[in-house]
């Protein structure tokens, strides 16, 4: 089956229904999906990451813990559920809102706040047992919130030249703050270690920064202009953030200046959570969840079960109360929980050789190649080939699918081939293969003229 490769505008800040998707993340996702009938394998034990029951299907966008046991998650449709064990059973609670939610913040175990679409603001002072609306002031869309005490929080939202709500008041009134000086990009996430100093980050990799609880924003330079859709702070120093194509950013001096760390990924990162100054956890597309014991310094791959299998498309958020209680939330209802810091590091187990595409194809042209995969894939694993095109002074990903023809395997690799037809310009192909391994293959180059 021929697939064409056409251009797509920059891809939406993040992969949550309200923002347009771009072509390109929608294909990912469905990229990573084996076919009807896989089905994903993920411990119920107590070591690694294991799978928790959700009572749902939808995707759940935001999840909070006050403590070990106390958690709460949040998605389309007004769903808020609950635990109060750890996730062992979660319950739904009324939301009074049919509108999505995106984000929820807890300051401890009785009071917390949800924010979603249309400004909706809703908070509790009972552990959710009731939920009443806050005015917000706006009806435009509200993806992240910050509350790191039962007074003092922030919302953000993505309005071109950014959206900044305050409180000092635990939500009972709620004001704009000043956006950043010079922000046109919409703003994606926001996190406040304490009630003074709080950051950022938007879709033109800025982030931005205030020492005085918002009423003041001054940018900070990420060295990067690509989509920014995570970001936290154990505290007033050190931090980091998280976006596209698996870029991690970190500070220890409160942003001042922030260095690149290596993910070993390419897959969009969506979510961070740091319990202290090493311990840290980053998840993404593709079921990604990456951990860290040394501050960023090195990255490792976990396991989180199977994503490929179609259970776990992408995994948007994240929450640890302490180096060793975590949870995720992603699409399909997808919870998952770890008690161990989420287990060792995932092994690599592939070595992939992307498609063998001359270095000059004329426009238009049918191009049919092979690649390999070594060993020999192994049952309900698959590859995911990634076509990138260069315009604008970077790279960006026009498609990526799961080849059409069926792979041949030999008793020592796999062989699988792809046919495509490109527009004009720069290209570079690669390849990623596994059920969950992180391993992907060296870029090929060629030129469309």
């Amino acid at each position: 089956m021929l697939q064409f490769a056409t251009l797509t505008s920059k891809p939406a800040a993040r992969r949550r229904p309200l923002r347009l998707l771009g072509p390109a993340l929608v294909l990912l996702a469905l990229a990573l999906a084996l076919p009807a009938g896989a089905s994903a394998s993920i411990s119920s034990g107590h070591g690694g990451w294991f799978k928790q029951s959700s009572g749902t299907l939808a995707p759940l966008y935001g999840v909070a813990f006050s403590d070990a046991t106390h958690g709460w998650a949040v998605g389309p449709e007004g769903r808020i559920l609950a635990t109060t064990n750890g996730g062992a059973t979660w319950s739904a609670q009324s939301s009074g809102t049919t509108e999505v939610l995106y984000a929820v913040a807890f300051s401890d175990a009785t009071n917390g706040w949800v924010v979603g679409a249309g400004g909706v603001i809703l908070a509790t002072t009972n552990g959710g047992a009731t939920w009443s609306a806050q005015s917000s002031g706006t009806t435009e869309t509200l993806t992240d919130v910050a509350f790191p005490d039962a007074t003092h929080g922030w919302a953000v939202g993505p309005v071109v030249g950014g959206l900044i709500l305050a409180t000092a008041n635990g939500g009972a009134i709620w004001s704009v703050q000043v956006t950043p000086p010079g922000t046109t990009a919409s703003l994606n996430a926001v996190a406040f270690p304490d009630a003074t100093h709080g950051w950022a980050v938007d879709d033109y990799g800025t982030i931005h920064a205030t020492t005085d609880g918002g009423a003041t924003w001054s940018a900070q330079s990420s060295g990067t202009s690509g989509y920014l859709f995570g970001v936290a702070f154990s505290d007033a120093t050190h931090g980091w953030a998280v976006g596209i194509w698996g870029a991690i950013l970190a500070t220890t001096n409160g942003g001042a200046t922030w260095s690149a760390q290596s993910s070993g990924t390419t897959a969009g990162l969506y979510g961070v959570a740091f319990s202290d100054a090493t311990h840290g956890w980053v998840v993404g597309d593709g079921g990604v969840i990456l951990a860290t014991t040394n501050g960023g310094a090195t990255w490792s791959a976990q396991s989180s079960g199977a994503p490929s299998s179609g259970n776990i498309a992408s995994l948007d958020a994240v929450a640890f109360t302490d180096a060793a209680h975590g949870w995720v939330v992603g699409q399909n209802g997808v919870i998952l929980a770890t008690t161990d810091g989420g287990g060792p590091a995932v092994k690599a187990r592939y070595k992939v050789t992307p498609p063998a595409v001359p270095s000059r194809v004329r426009a238009g042209a049918r191009i049919e190649s092979w690649g390999t995969v070594k060993p020999q894939l192994k049952a309900k694993e698959c590859i995911v080939v990634f076509w990138e095109h260069y315009i604008g002074g970077r790279w960006d990903m026009v498609l990526a699918r799961k080849p059409a023809d069926s792979y041949r395997n030999t008793a020592s690799s796999t062989r699988y081939s792809v046919r495509m037809m490109f527009k004009p310009g720069k290209w570079r192909v690669r390849a990623t293969a596994g059920d969950h391994e992180p391993v992907t293959s060296v870029y090929g180059t060629f030129t469309v003229y």
